[in-house]
């Protein structure tokens, strides 16, 4: 799925059940049919995957696996 970066969270805190939760939350915006102009969503990424460098509004590639959860990230 092709989406537009429009910004990137650093998170990493404990939660409640004492878990670290470490990775990147990524605001992306992209094409839906079901909406008029564009659809955003936000989504988080563990930090094994790599993320390309890349700047706020440039075009990147979400693969996603059979869970739904983002497998690879390229740069569009």
């Amino acid at each position: 799925m092709q989406v537009k970066l429009v910004g990137v969270q650093h998170v990493n805190f404990t939660n409640n059940a004492g878990e670290v939760i470490n990775g990147t939350k990524l605001f992306c915006a992209f094409r839906d049919e079901n909406v008029e102009g564009l659809r955003t969503e936000s989504f988080f990424v563990k930090p094994e995957i790599k993320i390309p460098e890349c700047k706020i509004n440039d075009a990147i590639e979400l693969s996603f696996n059979m869970k739904g959860k983002i497998e690879m990230i390229y740069k569009a």
